[in-house]
């Protein structure tokens, strides 16, 4: 443990003996979890759940929702430089874990590839709930990992009582990021109506040292300072309409978004030869600057209507369609195209109590046309369907609360040059929660989940840049069954105590495997997607302690170990992390710092290098301004005060783009 976290932890610690009730505590039973077909309270839900909304989520919001989620217990953030951020959720990501717009997916090409952006903007979100563990049995076979589902106010489900809105404006010296966001909510009668949009650019990232540090003897390779190719310019709009009556209501909207981000040199395999006289070499080697220019335009529906047949309580359904498109620019020149048209509809059911049980059945259904065009063309013109039938209920008894669910899916993958694959899925789930004092409560969550392999790992045959890997799908790849157990602990007092204890074994893991080989033509390894047993299992834990009348200290941590049951480590795998977070809160002002401590990672997957430790500050403040027009939020954040050189351990890039140097952001926002 590096000194100045043994400092700030002493001296954090010593007012603690004077404890006294938070606000913050009472609150948490007032969150209902849209993600959950039941609507459920986010404490009584028994899987592993956490919400950021309001001020905590103006803080943490970032450019990319990876980034944005970074510091919640059990996630982390895989970038592929600046312009591309996913969550990690315990050690599991891409097509384990489902990020949601609103309950429906985001139907882009950010599974596919580790430099594919997710097509969700944090900072236009109302919420942002993220659900650890297999979220199966709501979202499908791609969230055996967990969902984050990022809630707006696209689509209104009430009129407000007078015209609202807000205005963001947010600068950030690590890359010269300039954000503009707005919102208008208004309406009348039984009509509401809602707008937002989001203006972003910056230049290139500032960092620490080089961005690909050189071999001891050898001359640097890469930029000093700063990392080359990495602005960003992104524009976001979105409308929306709907008729509000007294037992539900029914809206659609528009959204569109504009996407252009470089990609860190060395990422890409890509080179230019050029001839030279020079008898000491026949040609030198020029790195190709690589783009990508992403487009979506996207129409969602959305409704939910009360009592619309006998028995049941409420429906409610979503239908989404999207059309999705980026392309890859080689040093201006147009490359490969990813495509992705597709429609997604969840209907769901929630029925009154039979046999004492309260429950909602469901149906997912998906279609969608997605490949690509060009030298990168690794993936084959597919059309892809699911369809999945599912139901969850819970009951209470006295102190007992449970929770049961099943579901069915099947997969469809019909390539273009083969003949088509299937996949049934089936899963199951059961938790229950005691509420041992109204102080305490105890939950065991139980799961078999199944996801099926999806187009590129069945499919792929081809060079794959992003991870300088020549990939080689494979057919006849089974499904994966997750077997999971979760046992949780919460005591909610004086502090606010949170622990929670899990095991993951996956039969039957995909992974790709580097063979040995190298593809002679493009000159990279070949990568063989293959199974094996695999085996997950960690911890996370969280102390909110309050003294003094406006102060609180929180004490976190969490850990995730992945092998494989054969022998070896599964890749970009987080360390272990603890720290301690100090918030002050008076009147219209509210400081913090937060101090994390991230281990070295030296159990790295087969052909990664482990990543030293390092420890991060940030720091935070804000100052409210109520005025009779609306209220000002003047807001400023330190990141990396200590300056330290990051390159984590769940990064592809971690190599040649490391996290940005010490930086501060400041904004202003105005609410009326």
């Amino acid at each position: 443990m590096k000194t100045p976290f043994m400092v700030a932890l002493a001296v954090s610690s010593l007012p603690c003996v004077a404890l006294a009730q938070s606000q913050h505590h009472n609150e948490i039973n007032e969150v209902i979890i849209s993600a959950s077909p039941l609507q459920e309270d986010s404490a009584g839900i028994k899987q592993s759940v956490s919400v950021l909304s309001g001020e905590n989520l103006r803080n943490k919001a970032a450019a990319t929702i990876g980034e944005s989620l970074k510091d919640e217990l059990g996630v982390t953030n895989q970038g592929f430089g600046p312009g591309v951020g996913k969550p990690v959720i315990r050690g599991q990501s891409d097509n384990r874990v489902r990020v949601l717009q609103d309950g429906l997916g985001t139907m882009d090409a950010s599974t596919v590839s580790g430099d594919h952006a997710v097509t969700t903007e944090a900072l236009l979100a109302e919420r942002i709930e993220i659900l650890r563990g297999p979220a199966t049995l709501r979202y499908g076979s791609g969230a055996v990992g967990g969902v984050v589902n990022v809630i707006d106010n696209r689509i209104p489900d009430k009129v407000p009582e007078k015209l609202g809105g807000a205005v963001e404006y947010r600068h950030n010296t690590a890359s010269d990021q300039d954000s503009t966001v707005f919102k208008l909510d208004g309406g009348a009668g039984s009509w509401a109506w809602h707008l937002d949009g989001i203006y972003r650019e910056s230049n290139d990232l500032k960092v620490q040292g080089y961005a690909q540090e050189p071999e001891p003897g050898e001359e640097p390779e890469s930029t000093r300072g700063y990392i080359e190719n990495t602005d960003t310019r992104a524009d976001a709009f979105s409308a929306g309409l709907s008729w509000i009556g007294d037992e539900g209501f029914i809206g659609m909207s528009f959204s569109q978004i504009n996407n252009e981000y470089g990609i860190p040199p060395g990422s890409h395999g890509h080179h230019e030869e050029d001839d030279h006289d020079d008898d000491d070499h026949d040609h030198e080697e020029e790195v190709e600057l690589i783009r990508i220019d992403m487009k979506q335009t996207r129409i969602d529906l959305k409704g939910e209507w009360a009592n619309i047949l006998p028995g049941i309580e409420l429906g409610r359904f979503r239908l989404g369609y999207n059309d999705y498109e980026h392309i890859e620019l080689e040093s201006g020149e147009k490359g490969t195209k990813f495509f992705n048209e597709a429609f997604e509809f969840r209907g769901e059911l929630v029925h009154r109590e039979i046999a004492g049980w309260k429950g909602a059945f469901g149906t997912q259904l998906e279609d969608r046309r997605f490949g690509a065009i060009g030298d990168e063309a690794f993936v084959p013109k597919s059309d892809i369907r699911q369809g999945g039938l599912f139901w969850v209920g819970e009951t209470t008894h006295n102190q007992f609360s449970h929770e049961l669910g099943a579901r069915f899916d099947r997969q469809t993958v019909d390539p273009d040059n083969g003949s088509k694959i299937s996949h049934n899925i089936y899963s199951l789930s059961a938790g229950s929660l005691w509420q041992v004092t109204d102080e305490q409560s105890l939950s065991l969550s139980l799961s078999r989940a199944e996801r099926a392999p999806v187009v590129e790992e069945l499919l792929s045959n081809g060079p794959h840049f992003a991870s300088q890997s020549f990939d080689i799908g494979d057919r006849d790849l089974d499904e994966e069954t997750s077997h999971n157990i979760e046992l949780g602990y919460r005591y909610q007092g004086p502090v606010d105590l949170k622990l929670s204890i899990f095991y993951n074994k996956i039969d039957d893991f995909i992974f790709k495997k580097n063979t040995g080989e190298e593809n002679e033509e493009e000159e990279l390894d070949i990568y063989q997607f293959q199974q094996q047993d695999a085996t997950f299992r960690g911890a996370e834990a969280s102390l909110v302690v309050p003294f003094k009348d406006n102060w609180q200290v929180e004490i976190f941590g969490d850990y995730v170990r992945a092998k494989l049951d054969k022998g070896g480590d599964v890749p970009r795998i987080p360390p272990l992390r603890y720290g301690i977070a100090l918030d002050y809160q008076a009147y219209n002002w509210h400081t913090g710092f937060r101090l994390t401590d991230v281990k070295k990672q030296n159990h790295a997957g087969e052909f990664e290098e482990d990543t030293d430790s390092y420890t991060r500050l940030d720091a935070h403040f804000n100052y409210h301004v109520d005025t009779a027009a609306g209220d000002w939020l003047f807001f400023a954040k330190a990141n990396n005060l200590l300056d330290e050189e990051i390159r984590n351990s769940t990064s592809f890039l971690r190599e040649f783009a490391p996290e940005g140097r010490l930086s501060l952001e400041l904004g202003v926002r105005y609410s009326f």
